[in-house]
C-alpha cells in the first residue's frame, strides 16, 4: 500500500497535536507577553497608563492637507485664533461696580497659567480723540477716572464696529472675556482643567448671575473627559456582558473564568499597541478597544460551542478534545478572523489618519484575539479539567434549527425575492444619506459644555470662530485703498449671510483710528485715501490688537468671523457659499478659510471620497478569499450574497433615520461586512463537511443548522450587546455608533440563518482547507487512471465534489442485480469481485488502488457482480450529479474524468472480448 503523502493540513495538525501535549508551555507563554506588555502599557515610574488621548480635529487631517497648512499658517502669523470665551452675566454691565469687577476680573485671569491675552472691556481700547491727543484706554480705564462717562459707553460701545455685541450681549447683561491662549496641547489644557478654574475666579471676584465657558479648546476637552468616561464606562460593561453571556450559554465557571482571561490579555495586548505605535485615543480609535473585546467573545462562543460538543465520545482525552477543537474550529475561525481583518483594513484607503490608525490597530487586535482564542483558551480549558458535565442543552435550538432547514430549504424562492426586494428599498433609502455631524449637539442637552455653548452663541449671535485668511505675498500690498475696499466689500457680504453674527478685520481698525484722529466725526469712520495714510495710520496708531488681524509686512491679514451655527452640515454650506465669494477677489488676493470648525467639516467631508472605496476594498478582497477559500468563483458568489444585504440595511437606516455619515458612523460598514461574513463561513464550512458526509444537501442544510444555530446566535447576541453598550455613552456620534452597528448585525444573523441555507444548499463547496488536508495517497494521477492527467489538486478537488467513503473489511460494496448508478474508485485498501452461479462462488478479481468498479451501472446496466472489502477500504464515490456538479464548475477537471472513463470502459470492453475469443 502506497505511504500517505505529507500534506500541509498534516504537518499543522502535528504542530497543533505538539502544543496539546504542552498545554502549560503554552500558558506560560501567554503570560509572559502579557507581563512584558503590561511593562510597555504603564512603564516604569508611570502614574498611570501611558495611553494619549488627542481629540483635537486638526489632527483628523493629512499632515500635508492644504487646510491643514492654511490653519497652520495663521497659527505662526497671528497665534493661535482658538479662544476661551468666558461670558459673565450681571444685573447690568454699565455699571461703575459692574466695570470695576470686570477689570479685576480681567487681570485675574490674564494671572492664569498659559494665558497669553485676554480681550475684554478691561482690555479693548476705546479711541477718543481729545485735542491733538487720542485716549487709547479701555472702556473699565476710562469709567475709573470719570465716573460720569458710565451712562455714555454703551453707546459708544454699540457704535464700534470692532466691539459691537462681542463684548457685551444685546440687553446689556452680559459681558464677554476672550482668553487668548499659549502654546498648549489639548492634553495641558485639559488637565488644567481652565473652566473649574475659571468659574472659581469669577465666583472669588464676585457680583456675577452666572458664567458660561466655552470655544475649541473647552469643547476638545470636554470630549476627551467624555472619551474617558465612555471608555470606563463601556469595557466594563461588555466585560460583564462577557462574563454573563458566558456563563448563561455554558454555565462553567472554569470556561468563563477561562474565556474571560483570553480576551483580557487580546485587550492588554490592543492596548499596547496605541503605546507602541504612537497612536492616539480619539473619536475614533476610542473604539478599538470594546470592539476587540466584543470580536474575542464572537470567537471564544465558536471555539467553546465546538469544545463542549455533546457528541464528543465520553472517554476522550484532554489533548484530544484540544485537537478535536482545533480540527473542527481553527479552519473556520482562521478565516473569520482573516475576513474581519481584511474588512478593517480596507479602511486604509480612507484619507482621515484616525481612521487609518482605526484600521490598524483594530486589525492587530483582532489577529492576537483570533490566535489567544485559537490556541491558549483550549489550553487552559485542559489544565481547568472543563468536561462535558458543564456543557449546556441545546434542544431548543436543535428544534428551531429543524424548522429554519424545511423554511430554507422549501422556500428557497420566496427568500431569495424577498431578500433581492429589501436591499433594492435599502438602496432606495439610502440616496438620502447626508455627510456631516454634530460637534456640539453630540453632547447630550444636560451636558455643561453643551449648556454653555448655547447660551453664549445665543447671547452673542454666535460662538463658533473661523478664520479668512488673506494673503498676497506682496510687501505692503493691503495698504493699497483698491485691495483695502475689497476687503471692505467681503465683509459686507459676510454681515448679510445669516450664520455670521460679527466680522472684524484690520479696515474695522483702520477705519476707527481714521475717525478718532478725527474728533470723533463719523464721515472720517472711512479708509485712507493712500497707501502712505493707511500704512502710517497702522504703523502709528495702532494697537496689540491690530497685529492679531494683519502682520507687520502688510501681505497677510485675518478677517474673524463669528457665526451661529455648529453642526458640519451648516458649516459646510456657509464655507462653501464664502470660498465662492472669495474666489472673485482681485489678484494679488487669495483667501482661504480656516479655523478648527472648518477643519473638522473638510475631515468629516473627506469621509465621502473613502467610504465606499473601503467597502469596494473590503468586498473585492473577502470575495477573493471566500473564492479561494471555497476553490470557486461561483462558490465565493454565492458566499457573498447574503453579507450584502446588512450592508445595504446599514446604508438604508442611515437614509431613513437620518443619522449622518460622519467619523464613526463611516466605520460600520466594513465592520459589519468582516463580522457578518463570519457567520456565512461558520455555516457553510460545516455544511460542506456534512454534505459530503451525508450525500444529502437537505439533511446537510438541517444537520450544518442544528449545529451552527447555537454558536451564530450566541455570538449574534454577545456582538449586539457590546455595541449597545455605546449607547450609554455622553456623545451622541458613539451612541448612534452602537444602534447602528447592532441592528445591522442583527439583520446579518437574521440573513445567515435564513438566505445563506436557502443560497448553500444549492452547492456543493470544497473548501481549501479539505484540499490541503485530503490525502489521496502518493502521486494520485499516476497511480489512479481515473485521475490520469491531473494535477493533485485537481484530483483532491474531484475527489472532495464527490464523496469519500471508509469502509471496514467485510464491508459489501456492491451487490449483484442492483440498479445503483454510483462508480467507484479504490484509494486504499482491497476488494474482491465475485458471483454465485449454481450454489458455487466463483471470484473474478481482487482490486486494490485506483481500480475502478461500477461504471456498467452508471450507464444504465444492472449490477454484474458483487464487491466485497478484504480490508479496511478508502473508496471514492461518485454518481451522474456529481459529474455534472464537476462539469458546470470545473469543466477542464470534467473533460479530463470523462476522457479517463471512457478509457476505462473502453479497456474494460476489451478485455471482455478478449475473453469471449
Amino acid at each position: 500500500m502506497n505511504q500517505p503523502a505529507v500534506t500541509p493540513g498534516g504537518r499543522l495538525h502535528r504542530l497543533m497535536a505538539q502544543l496539546a501535549a504542552r498545554p502549560w508551555a503554552v500558558v506560560v507563554a501567554a503570560l509572559l507577553i502579557a507581563v512584558c506588555c503590561l511593562t510597555i502599557l504603564i512603564g516604569p515610574g508611570e502614574q498611570g497608563l501611558r495611553l494619549r488621548v488627542d481629540p483635537a480635529v486638526e489632527t483628523l487631517l493629512p499632515i500635508h492637507d492644504r487646510e491643514r497648512t492654511a490653519f497652520d499658517r495663521v497659527h505662526a502669523l497671528f497665534g493661535d485664533t482658538d479662544a476661551v470665551i468666558v461670558a459673565v452675566q450681571y444685573p447690568q454691565v454699565f455699571e461703575a461696580d459692574t466695570l470695576a469687577r470686570i477689570d479685576q476680573l480681567s487681570t485675574r485671569l490674564r494671572q492664569l497659567a498659559g494665558v497669553r491675552h485676554v480681550f475684554s472691556l478691561a482690555t479693548a481700547p476705546n479711541l477718543l480723540a481729545e485735542g491733538d491727543l487720542i485716549d487709547v484706554s479701555s472702556f473699565t480705564e476710562q469709567a475709573a477716572r470719570n465716573p460720569q462717562r458710565v451712562p455714555r459707553l454703551a453707546a459708544e460701545l454699540q457704535r464700534n464696529p470692532l466691539y459691537a455685541n462681542s463684548l457685551v450681549s444685546a440687553d446689556g447683561r452680559t459681558a464677554a472675556f476672550a482668553l487668548s491662549l499659549n502654546k498648549l496641547s489639548a492634553e495641558e489644557f485639559r488637565s488644567f482643567d481652565y473652566p473649574a478654574r475659571i468659574r472659581a475666579l469669577v465666583d472669588e471676584v464676585g457680583g456675577a448671575e452666572q458664567v458660561w465657558v466655552t470655544g475649541s479648546p473647552v469643547v476638545a476637552a470636554a470630549t476627551t473627559n467624555a472619551l474617558f468616561e465612555t471608555l470606563q464606562f463601556v469595557l466594563p460593561a461588555i466585560l460583564l456582558v462577557v462574563v454573563g453571556l458566558l456563563g448563561l450559554a455554558f454555565r462553567s465557571f472554569k470556561a468563563t473564568f477561562s474565556a474571560t482571561l483570553v480576551i483580557g490579555l487580546a485587550l492588554i495586548w490592543t492596548l499596547t499597541d496605541f503605546v507602541l505605535l504612537g497612536h492616539p485615543i480619539n473619536l475614533v480609535t476610542s473604539i478599538v478597544p470594546p470592539l476587540v473585546i466584543t470580536l474575542g467573545l464572537a470567537y471564544a462562543v465558536h471555539l467553546l460551542s465546538e469544545f463542549f460538543d455533546p457528541r464528543a465520545p465520553a472517554d476522550e482525552t484532554g489533548a484530544e478534545a484540544v485537537l478535536r477543537t482545533w480540527r473542527r474550529s481553527g479552519p473556520p475561525l482562521l478565516l473569520t478572523g482573516a475576513t474581519t481583518v481584511a474588512g478593517l483594513m480596507a479602511l486604509m484607503l480612507n484619507p482621515l489618519p484616525a481612521v487609518r490608525q482605526f484600521a490598524v490597530l483594530s486589525s492587530i487586535g483582532v489577529t492576537v484575539s483570533v490566535l489567544f482564542v485559537l490556541v491558549l483558551l483550549p489550553c487552559l480549558l485542559v489544565l481547568c479539567h472543563c468536561r462535558q458535565s458543564g456543557a449546556r442543552t441545546i434542544g431548543w435550538f436543535e428544534r428551531m434549527a429543524d424548522r429554519l432547514a424545511r423554511f430554507a430549504t422549501e422556500q428557497r424562492s420566496r427568500i431569495a425575492v424577498v431578500a433581492v426586494t429589501a436591499v433594492l428599498v435599502a438602496c432606495w433609502s439610502a440616496t438620502d444619506i447626508r455627510i456631516g455631524t454634530e460637534y456640539i449637539r453630540s453632547f447630550s442637552e444636560d451636558a455643561q459644555v453643551r449648556q454653555d455653548f448655547e447660551a453664549i452663541n445665543q447671547r452673542f449671535g454666535g460662538a463658533t470662530l473661523v478664520s479668512i485668511l488673506i494673503e498676497t505675498h506682496v510687501d505692503d500690498a493691503l495698504t493699497s485703498p483698491e485691495l483695502m475696499q475689497e476687503i471692505e466689500g467681503l465683509q459686507r457680504w459676510l454681515s448679510e449671510q445669516p450664520e455670521v453674527g460679527a466680522s472684524v478685520s484690520f479696515v474695522d481698525h483702520l477705519k476707527l483710528i481714521n475717525q478718532s484722529l478725527n474728533e470723533g466725526e463719523a464721515e472720517y469712520f472711512r479708509l485712507p485715501d493712500s497707501a502712505i495714510a493707511a500704512k502710517q495710520l497702522l504703523v502709528y496708531g495702532g494697537s496689540e490688537e491690530i497685529r492679531r488681524v494683519i502682520d507687520s509686512r502688510f501681505r497677510s491679514a485675518l478677517i474673524n468671523v463669528r457665526i451661529n451655527v455648529d453642526g458640519s452640515i451648516g458649516i459646510r454650506d456657509f464655507v462653501e457659499r464664502v470660498e465662492r465669494r472669495v474666489a472673485h477677489l482681485p489678484p494679488p488676493l487669495f483667501a482661504s478659510i480656516t479655523g478648527s470648525p472648518v477643519l473638522a467639516t473638510r475631515a468629516v467631508d473627506d469621509i465621502a471620497s473613502g467610504q465606499f472605496g473601503s467597502i469596494l476594498l473590503a468586498l473585492v478582497v473577502i470575495y477573493a478569499m471566500l473564492a479561494l477559500l471555497f476553490t470557486s468563483i461561483s462558490a465565493g458568489f454565492v458566499a457573498m450574497l447574503p453579507n450584502f444585504l446588512p450592508i445595504a440595511t446599514y446604508f438604508g437606516l442611515l437614509g431613513l433615520l437620518d443619522v449622518t455619515l460622519n467619523p464613526t458612523t463611516s466605520l460600520i460598514a466594513c465592520i459589519v461586512l468582516g463580522i457578518a461574513v463570519d457567520d456565512t463561513i461558520h455555516f457553510l464550512a460545516r455544511f460542506n463537511a456534512d454534505a459530503r458526509a451525508q450525500a444529502n444537501e437537505q439533511a446537510a442544510v438541517r444537520s450544518a443548522l442544528r449545529t451552527t444555530l447555537r454558536p451564530v446566535t450566541l455570538t449574534t447576541a454577545a456582538l449586539c450587546l457590546g455595541f449597545l453598550v455605546f449607547t450609554g455613552s455622553d456623545l451622541q456620534n458613539q451612541v448612534e455608533f452602537g444602534a447602528l452597528a447592532a441592528a445591522t448585525l442583527l439583520v446579518a444573523w437574521i440573513t445567515d440563518i435564513t438566505v445563506t441555507p436557502a443560497l448553500g444548499s444549492t452547492v456543493r463547496i470544497v473548501t481549501l482547507w479539505d484540499l490541503l488536508r485530503l490525502d489521496l495517497g502518493q502521486s494520485p494521477q499516476h497511480t489512479i487512471p481515473l485521475l490520469a492527467g491531473l494535477s493533485t489538486r485537481q484530483a483532491r478537488t474531484f475527489a472532495l465534489l464527490s464523496n469519500i467513503e471508509k469502509l471496514p473489511a467485510g464491508s459489501r460494496v456492491i451487490t449483484e442485480g442492483d440498479n445503483a448508478r454510483d462508480i467507484y474508485v479504490v484509494v486504499d485498501g482491497k476488494l474482491r469481485a465475485w458471483v454465485e452461479r449454481s450454489g458455487e462462488v466463483r471470484q473474478l478479481s481482487t482490486m486494490g488502488r485506483g481500480a475502478t468498479m461500477g461504471e456498467a451501472g452508471y450507464f444504465g446496466q444492472k449490477r454484474t457482480a458483487n464487491v466485497d472489502a478484504v480490508s479496511d477500504v478508502r473508496l471514492l464515490r461518485f454518481d451522474s450529479q456529481d459529474l455534472e456538479r464537476l462539469r458546470r464548475r470545473h469543466p477542464r477537471i470534467a473533460a479530463t474524468i470523462f476522457r479517463n472513463l471512457n478509457r476505462v470502459q473502453a479497456e474494460r470492453i476489451a478485455r471482455t472480448t478478449a475473453m469471449l475469443q
